[in-house]
């Protein structure tokens, strides 16, 4: 495994070239025009230009808003062949009335965002190009739209002004939670979902009937009439004068009134009746029709049911409709997203009809569609070695997978999951590795802890979605030839759930044993690397760990965060006998934060990754110096550092790595510093798979904590200092292709060597000795980040 020579494919660095050249393609104009009419000007380009004193960040996507604006006969409709052929299909013939109509549009737009004095001008030019006689000349129109916004309202004072005193006494209450501020610029968008926000308030309150139009924002009367586009002229000239001492930061006052009551309903508080459950409708069949039901009544619910498929006391624990309870629009958000997230049910549906016991008691409808209970899964997959760092990188992977999911176990929606892998690895000696694993998962839809602590946790459940304590277990064999086995059992306890955007997964008890046999050969080499020798050893890991991921899309920005923490042996470590044996004790954690900026036909990604571990526990007499070598930190591969082998990172500046073991060690760290940066950029389509390319840069290192105290200093180097780190960055870029199949894509990368600290020979130098064919391949499955 650690033994294993670099195989140059010089045959693939023309990647690189070909990449490059299609972008520059792709950013190139038209190169044919199909379906234009004989002898009539068409569409050729739509271009929108927004000046003025607007940051350039505004101002880029208060075009793509406008350019969304325009009249479907201003937009054009292109083809493209691997990006290297553009062509125009059927554009549409030139009308200044679709211009003037577009104007009206985007003049629309802009007053709703709080522009209300903006000047468009279009500017209009034709290119004839001239063809020969097969060829019919062509008419080409480029409209050119500059706009100006000019000043931009904002918000100077937020009111309320409801006449019913509760609502009222509701909305100032809550103030705190509008969506309006002072300075906040003019939005329609804005004023509307303020709006939302009061009618869920007000629903949430018992007022099931209560619905937006009851409500009207006034607007100050002389701001109100700038945005108003059905005002003459002279009217807007008088108001102007008016705000002629204020025309440098506009204002305007909006107050939210309530419309005079229509319907009594509208203002009265509505509270939960009857409640019956229908747990197992088909899909195409209604509440009636059954040829044979049962109903039983418990705590005021009643369930009419055909089969014996549910717990009673289950369902109803998972209703928040509750009768004689207050109605409150949550509850009813929380009883359809419960049903339908647990997957013993395809589909969830709540109706309410008035109760004949009182006029202000709503009955409730729960219709429940069941899943089929059981489902199989088998499949073949080939994949490439990137991941698992038992096994050798770089190999080619077949593998069978069979799954059989049960999606109600005990009559109460437990999904119980049991899966089978076999698989093996191919490289230069055919078969190099062979893999086999069972992992069972029963995952309940509910907490399951000590009392206390699910009452003390049940006070905030209503911020929790999709809450569930999950049991895992897994074991699996690897073989790998001529150097080791091993065998590894893992089982753990935990919980995962939502909250919004937010997901986490705590295991407070996560239990681990590997047991690593190793090969005469094999077990030379490590005497003669006592380095490696101290993370290859068989262990036991005893601990916990805590996930946390969370992604926020605003706009075209999209941040992506994760954070991973985990300990071993914190407590069972007190215990001298277990300390000194196999039991493996460290803290690690790691962080990791994408950003990806979505424009209209590319993407910018950036991820920055930085993680740490320290074992601190005994071996035999001695301690331990590094992680594990299934927990440490290891750089390289199409996910990481790409310009280097997987695990052929590292550690720091330390030409020890490079030398010893014929310069092809498997590296691992305690400690990993990665930024990358990725511009990805479409080419075009081939036989209906989207062919798309991207050009990108990775920085990074991975570093023990100290000094190994069995290489007597011949590492040095390779351990993580403040001073120092960052003149040990590696650094590589390029480029590579990607087929994008929808459901997953095929990244085929190519990448250099930029800096090398590790290099035995100038490693400061950048571009050192760089050539053409010394690039690395990589092949990935899926974008890296």
């Amino acid at each position: 495994m650690l033994n294993r020579r670099q195989v140059s494919v010089s045959i693939l660095y023309p990647v690189f070239v070909l990449s490059a050249a299609l972008f520059l393609w792709s950013c190139s104009g038209f190169h044919h025009v199909s379906g234009y009419q004989y002898g009539k000007p068409f569409v050729f380009s739509t271009k929108i230009k927004v000046q003025g004193d607007i940051p350039g960040s505004e101002k880029k996507d208060l075009s793509l808003r406008l350019a969304n604006q325009l009249d479907d006969s201003l937009r054009i409709q292109e083809t493209s062949i691997a990006g290297v052929y553009k062509k125009l299909v059927g554009p549409p013939v030139y009308d200044s009335a679709n211009v003037r109509r577009s104007i009206g549009y985007m003049v629309a737009l802009l007053n709703a965002s709080g522009y209300y004095t903006p000047v468009i001008k279009d500017t209009i030019y034709t290119d004839t190009v001239l063809k020969h006689d097969r060829i019919k000349d062509q008419y080409r129109v480029t409209i050119e739209f500059t706009v100006w916004p000019g000043k931009q309202l904002r918000l100077d004072s937020i009111g309320f002004d409801l006449h019913t005193p509760a609502l009222q006494a509701m909305a100032l209450r809550n103030k705190g939670g509008s969506v309006l501020w002072k300075g906040q610029p003019y939005s329609n968008k804005n004023l509307s979902d303020e709006l939302d926000r009061l009618v869920a308030l007000f629903q949430d309150s018992g007022y099931y009937r209560f619905t937006k139009e009851d409500l009207v924002i006034i607007k100050d009367t002389v701001v109100a009439g700038l945005i108003d586009p059905t005002l003459d002229p002279f009217q807007q000239a008088a108001l102007l004068e008016e705000l002629r001492k204020k025309r440098e930061h506009p204002t305007v006052n909006v107050v939210v009134e309530q419309r005079p009551v229509k319907d009594p309903t509208h203002i009265e508080k509505y509270y939960i009746g009857h409640v019956t459950v229908y747990p197992d409708l088909p899909i195409l069949e209604d509440t009636v029709a059954f040829s044979t039901t049962d109903t039983s009544t418990t705590r005021g619910f009643t369930l009419i049911s055909r089969t014996d498929k549910f717990k009673p006391s289950f369902i109803t624990n998972n209703i928040y409709l509750r009768p004689t309870r207050l109605y409150r629009k949550t509850n009813y958000d929380r009883t359809i997203n419960r049903f339908g997230q647990m997957g013993a049910w395809q589909q969830a549906a709540i109706s309410f009809t008035p109760s004949g016991m009182a006029d202000s008691l709503l009955d409730v409808d729960l219709r429940l569609y069941p899943n089929k209970k059981y489902k199989l899964d088998v499949g073949v997959e080939a994949s490439r070695n990137t991941a698992d760092i038992i096994t050798v990188g770089n190999l080619f992977g077949v593998g069978a997978n069979l799954g059989l999911l049960n999606r109600n176990s005990f009559r109460q929606s437990v999904l119980s999951n049991t899966t089978l892998r076999a698989g093996v690895e191919l490289g230069n000696d055919f078969i190099q590795t062979t893999q086999a694993s069972i992992a069972h998962t029963i995952s309940f839809p509910r907490l399951i802890a000590p009392r206390f602590i699910v009452r003390k946790i049940a006070r905030n459940e209503r911020r929790l979605d999709s809450l569930r304590s999950v049991l895992n277990l897994n074991a699996s064999y690897t073989d790998r030839r001529q150097f080791f086995t091993v065998q590894s059992f893992n089982a753990s306890w935990g919980y995962q759930w939502t909250r919004g955007n937010h997901s986490f997964v705590w295991n407070p008890v996560n239990i681990e044993y590997t047991k690593l046999f190793k090969t005469d050969s094999f077990q030379k080499y490590l005497n003669n690397n006592p380095s490696l020798s101290l993370a290859f050893r068989s262990g036991l890991v005893v601990g916990s760990q805590f996930i946390y991921n969370s992604r926020r899309k605003i706009g075209i920005h999209t941040n992506l965060l994760r954070i991973s923490l985990e300990e071993s042996g914190a407590l069972l470590g007190l215990i001298r006998e277990i300390d000194e044996g196999d039991l493996w004790r460290f803290i690690k954690a790691d962080i990791e934060f994408a950003h990806h900026i979505d424009f209209k036909r590319s993407q910018l990604a950036m991820r920055a990754y930085a993680g740490a571990g320290w074992a601190y526990g005994k071996e035999g007499k001695g301690t331990e110096e590094t992680l594990p070598f299934y927990k440490a930190f290891f750089g390289g591969g199409p996910n990481s550092m790409r310009g280097w082998q997987i695990r052929q990172l590292g550690l720091g500046s330390s030409p020890y790595y490079d030398t010893a073991g014929k310069g092809k060690l498997d590296r691992f760290g305690d400690v990993q510093l990665e930024g990358n940066i990725e511009y990805r950029f479409p080419l075009g389509t081939i036989f209906g798979v989207k062919l798309k390319s991207a050009l990108y840069m990775d920085a990074g290192n991975i570093w023990n904590r100290h000094l190994s105290d069995s290489l007597y200093g011949k590492d040095r180097g390779s351990d993580f200092k403040f001073d120092r780190f960052y003149k040990e960055l590696a650094v590589d870029g390029g480029t590579g292709l990607r087929l994008d199949f929808d459901y997953f894509l095929i990244r085929f990368d190519w990448a250099y060597k930029l800096k090398d600290p590790q290099r035995l020979e100038n490693s400061e130098k950048w571009f050192y000795k760089m050539r053409l064919g010394d690039g690395q391949f990589q092949l990935g499955i899926n974008y890296p980040f």
